[in-house]
């Protein structure tokens, strides 16, 4: 190949496009050069190529005409052998560098991405900081979702799509339900790249979606660009968005580590309406639990003896069985419906040492007409659980108020001598053993003192939904200083004798 020094009068560009003829050849032999003597003077432009420590390669022509050399960046291409020293130039001829036949298409939305992120890293070697910055802080370097987002040295953001994201730390940068997005970026950044996944909003539409970023650390920055997977509906697929919850929940463990992830998780803000996260230890071990967490006594606690429903099923033995994952069903308190009792399906999996699961609830439950027994017990362990959580005082107003009260369903309360405390519709203050036995002649009031922890009392009483005498079954817990009852009448289960 002859060049005249006339066509190297600006020797960067020639050889600028003597790279850019061999690239897009598909090789470049990395000892190749060029000269030309015509009585002018010998002429060389060399090119070589080294790879960087986060594996790109560079491409470099030098011109003897004017000292000027002239670098080139190309994304997806790899230095050949595989073992060359980062860092190092190298202009052997047993070296060659490969290149794609084309840039990634959006149809791989993957190697897209990737893609994308190398051109920023490219365009900040070629240009500058500032720059670079410039760019991509305005909206022509957007292409659909695609957009970069750009931490300094400090993790504060530098560069995003949305301006009010500008100069916010890393810990300052979450998504929906403070979900920790930025901190994850922060903890999977490398040098040679690495993916991570975490919940943001998508720009287009505003919505919760799942974002798959790739994210790298160079010269002290992280350059990161991603795109969007809508997560399944709540609505229509509870099912599938409690897997998506849980699932963004192992990303959490997996990139920021279980500290971290406890202290998300066991707060208020990391529940999404009927979704929150618990983790068990594989002992049965209460670890986390975001909308039970400041309840007194429940983390640490084991499910072992207490992990059973108010209908009488123990999941204990399910839950601690799961190897890898899997569905469980049992009735629990929906955080999202004022705690009411209903059918819950749980989905877990199993991570080392622990149980991370989350579950939607069927609103279309309902535990009363279903398997009324259980729902008394229901009533009577919210009333538990207020005691526990609120004290003695708030408990007994809260079941003196007319809000606690369902037609025939309500709570009373008593002191452990029988003193009435708490009753929608017989007087306080009066003890329940000042009371003749039903119409039958049982003393069922006797029965209900004697209890020592739980159990149940039937006897005839006056139903003050229907005005009618009805069988009553009562369940009574004796809890701390107080007896908790509750009740449900069967219909047409007690006959009057005949006059």
């Amino acid at each position: 190949m002859r060049l005249s020094p006339r066509q190297l009068a600006a020797g960067v560009l020639v050889a600028a496009g003597v790279v850019a003829a061999i690239i897009v050849s598909g090789a470049v032999p990395l000892d190749f050069a060029v000269s030309e003597n015509q009585g002018e003077g010998e002429i060389d432009v060399r090119i070589q190529a080294r790879q960087t420590q986060s594996g790109r390669v560079e491409v470099r022509a030098q011109s003897s005409v004017t000292g000027s050399e002239w670098m080139t960046h190309t994304p997806q291409v790899r230095l050949l052998p595989s073992d060359a020293e980062p860092g190092r130039w190298y202009s052997s001829s047993s070296f060659a560098i490969s290149v794609p036949a084309q840039d990634p298409d959006i149809s791989d939305p993957a190697g897209y991405t990737q893609w994308f992120v190398e051109q920023a890293i490219a365009r900040y070697d070629r240009v500058g900081r500032e720059a670079t910055l410039a760019y991509y802080n305005s909206p022509e370097s957007i292409n659909g979702q695609w957009y970069m987002f750009i931490m300094d040295e400090d993790d504060v953001v530098v560069a995003h799509e949305n301006p009010d994201l500008l100069g916010l730390s890393a810990a300052q940068v979450n998504g929906p339900d403070e979900y920790p997005a930025g901190l994850m970026v922060v903890a999977a950044a490398t040098v040679d790249g690495a993916w991570v996944d975490y919940q943001f909003n998508n720009p287009s539409d505003g919505e919760a979606e799942i974002k798959h970023s790739w994210v790298v650390r160079y010269d002290g920055m992280i350059f990161g660009s991603g795109w969007y997977e809508a997560a399944p509906s709540r609505v229509h697929a509870p099912g599938a968005f409690t897997q998506s919850y849980v699932k963004r929940a192992l990303e959490v463990y997996r990139v920021l580590g279980r500290e971290a992830t406890f202290e998300h998780y066991n707060s208020p803000q990391s529940i999404d309406g009927q979704w929150y996260l618990f983790i068990h230890h594989v002992d049965g071990t209460r670890l986390v639990n975001g909308a039970r967490a400041d309840r007194p006594g429940w983390l640490g606690s084991n499910l072992h003896g207490t992990g059973v429903d108010v209908t009488g099923y123990d999941y204990t033995a399910d839950t601690l069985s799961i190897e890898t994952d899997g569905w469980i069903s049992y009735v629990f308190p929906n955080p999202d419906a004022e705690l009411q009792y209903q059918r819950k399906h749980s989905w877990i999996v199993r991570q080392g040492d622990l149980l991370f699961g989350s579950g939607w609830y069927d609103r279309n439950y309902d535990l009363a007409e279903e398997d009324p027994a259980s729902y008394v017990r229901a009533l009577v362990q919210d009333a538990i659980d207020r005691y526990d959580a609120d004290g003695r005082e708030a408990v007994i107003e809260y079941h003196n108020s007319p809000e606690s009260v369902d037609g025939e369903w309500y709570v009373s309360i008593y002191e452990l001598d029988g003193t009435r405390l708490a009753h929608p519709y017989l007087p306080l203050g009066e003890n329940v053993l000042d009371g003749g036995p039903d119409v039958t002649g049982r003393h069922f009031r006797e029965e209900f003192i004697a209890i020592e922890d739980r159990g149940w009392v039937s006897y005839v009483f006056l139903n003050p939904d229907s005005g009618e005498q009805e069988q009553k079954h009562t369940w009574v817990v004796r809890h701390g200083d107080l007896f908790f009852a509750a009740g449900w009448y069967e219909a047409g289960a007690y006959e009057a004798p005949d006059s």
